[in-house]
């Protein structure tokens, strides 16, 4: 029987470069001490016994190793003598093919090696000498429940740390080697740990390396609502210790919103074509103006809501105007913008309508006199049901809609999900994709907008739960421009956060803009952004397919409506 809590530790060692002797000497006396102190899970760095920064093949193949091998043998003792499990980063020989790996062990008490990762998208100058990985995500069960093992940037990517949750993992076990000044990978660690429902221990290191000062790296224990239970950064060798409560955590509340029939695009690759334009038959590369709009509607006043939301709009083209001498491309409304929250049915026959009607046509008409793009969210209704919407409006009228796919338990009480999936617009300056906000919460529906050449995301949203917030930046991992336009206040007994947020994509964290309006009153967040950055794409592809578009459980999911039939 899995035991209720488990004694975790985290080695956050100095490692020397290129002194494979004196790394491995330290590292056994701290998991050592680390055991004594009653820890059954020890995690330590990657690539813990040799250091990082290597230029060749020929620069590190003295300090490779076999998996199982001297280094795994060692570390395997202390587990064997404690009863516990210690996962450890090295530089891998596979000695049947002569081929190098960024690879990963974890030890088992009797075991031995219970599993070996080698990672799938070796970063930065690792691909100067390692392969990419060829192994299946681990998932390895234990007595206190089932273990996944990935490598640092491996988890900037939702892909392997979902595959690890589909496989019953409750703990991901995450070696790194991330300098404090590349994209602060807390959000990612988090969003990994609340997108699947588990415990992320990411394991840093510190000290200097060749080339790479990590002494202000930072290593993290996170909890399944993507909390961050412990945090450490720290210039000397440290063992961080948690204890992680067991009894109740699932990974079924979150994964069995999931629809993975509407995640095939996930399948495509597109981006490994030398010309993307020309085969995704994108618009021309350009630069544009995009502004999000934070406003607080009034609960079923849809005329009020909806001349409000055209002042809004009317506002936000003067500030441009008057601020930046410019004129906007492209604005994000709330999601609900004309209703504020619904929760019945009754609600819903009052405040949606037919998709095109009598509010798609006022936004139309202001689109066509402003020469700008709208994305509205609205309840929407058809003769099957209610929806869950955004709509997206130019001056020649609706150029396309998108039915949320993911229902909030919200929404479940009056929406039927969408089952078109998701569809990129092509406007004269950008391709563009459109979600709800409950949507975010789920990589696979951002990853399908992307592997179609989406160069913004826009996403209408009425959240509430600050805590979760964060998962809107994480989605800049799935590589588009970001719109989250929020609402405010308190939307029929929903307190809305606001904070909507503008940020652009980029790989060089310094050239990212980031906008984000206050947590209450009207708000417009106005920035520049290029189709340029988000056209250089690249996606972790070597990873199992079959596993994340599994359907047989998708009959589980909870994310259907609950609602009463329309009459």
């Amino acid at each position: 029987m899995p035991c209720e809590e488990l004694k975790v530790a985290l080695v956050h060692a100095s490692i020397s470069w290129k002194e494979k002797d004196k790394n491995i000497a330290r590292l056994l006396a701290l998991n050592r001490e680390a055991a004594q102190n009653g820890a059954r899970l020890i995690v330590n760095t990657e690539l813990a016994t040799t250091g990082y920064a290597f230029l060749s093949r020929k620069e590190i193949a003295p300090l490779t190793e076999s998996i199982p091998g001297p280094t795994t043998e060692a570390f395997g003792l202390i587990a064997n003598e404690f009863g516990c499990y210690i996962c450890i980063g090295l530089a891998e020989h596979d000695m049947r093919t002569g081929i190098f790996y960024n690879s990963a062990a974890l030890l088992g008490p009797t075991k031995g090696v219970a599993a070996r990762y080698r990672k799938l998208s070796p970063a930065f100058r690792e691909n100067l000498w390692a392969a990419k990985g060829n192994l299946p995500v681990p998932v390895v069960q234990t007595e206190f429940g089932a273990l996944g093992m990935v490598i640092c940037a491996d988890s900037y990517s939702y892909r392997p740390a979902r595959i690890a949750a589909l496989q019953g993992a409750r703990i991901l076990l995450v070696p790194a080697n991330w300098p404090p000044e590349h994209h602060n990978p807390e959000r990612f660690w988090r969003a990994r740990s609340l997108e699947n429902g588990i415990y992320v221990l990411a394991c840093n290191r510190t000290g200097m390396d060749k080339t790479m000062d990590c002494n202000g790296a930072q290593s993290f224990i996170v909890n399944p609502q993507g909390e961050t239970v412990a945090q450490m950064s720290s210039p000397d060798d440290t063992i961080i210790y948690g204890s992680l409560p067991l009894n109740g955590v699932t990974t079924q509340n979150a994964l069995s919103g999931r629809r993975p029939q509407c995640y095939g695009n996930i399948t495509l690759d597109p981006y490994s074509h030398i010309s993307i334009d020309f085969l995704l038959g994108l618009p021309q590369a350009a630069d544009f103006t995009a502004a999000t709009l934070q406003l607080c509607s009034e609960p079923r006043n849809v005329v009020e809501n909806t001349k409000r939301a055209i002042r809004l709009i009317d506002d936000a083209l003067a500030k441009a105007a008057r601020e930046k001498g410019t004129t906007i491309n492209l604005v994000v409304l709330p999601e609900l913008s004309t209703s504020g929250a619904i929760f019945g049915a009754e609600v819903a026959e009052i405040c949606s309508e037919e998709i095109p009607g009598k509010v798609t046509d006022l936004f139309s008409q202001k689109a066509g006199e402003r020469d700008l793009f709208i994305v509205l969210g609205m309840a929407e209704r058809d003769e099957l049901g209610f929806y869950n919407s955004s709509v997206l409006i130019g001056p020649d009228g609706i150029v396309g809609k998108y039915r949320a796919v993911h229902l909030s338990w919200r929404d479940r009480n009056w929406a039927s999900p969408g089952d078109g999936g998701f569809a990129a617009y092509d406007l004269p300056f950008a391709r563009i994709g459109m979600l709800i906000g409950h949507d975010l919460l789920f990589p696979e529906a951002a990853d399908s907008l992307a592997k179609l050449g989406a160069d913004v995301l826009c996403v209408p949203a009425l959240w509430d739960d600050a805590k979760s917030r964060f998962i809107w930046e994480a989605r800049l991992s799935e590589q588009m421009h970001l719109a989250v336009a929020n609402q405010w206040g308190d939307c029929a007994g929903l307190q809305a956060i606001g904070e909507s947020l503008l940020c652009s994509y980029s790989r060089f964290q310094e050239k990212v803009i980031r906008l984000s309006s206050p947590p209450t009153g009207d708000a417009i967040n106005i920035a520049r952004l290029g189709t340029k950055d988000s056209r250089e794409k690249r996606f972790l592809e070597n990873i199992d397919y079959d596993v994340l578009l599994d359907l047989s459980n998708a009959g589980k999911s909870s994310n259907g409506s609950q609602r009463r039939p329309k009459k």
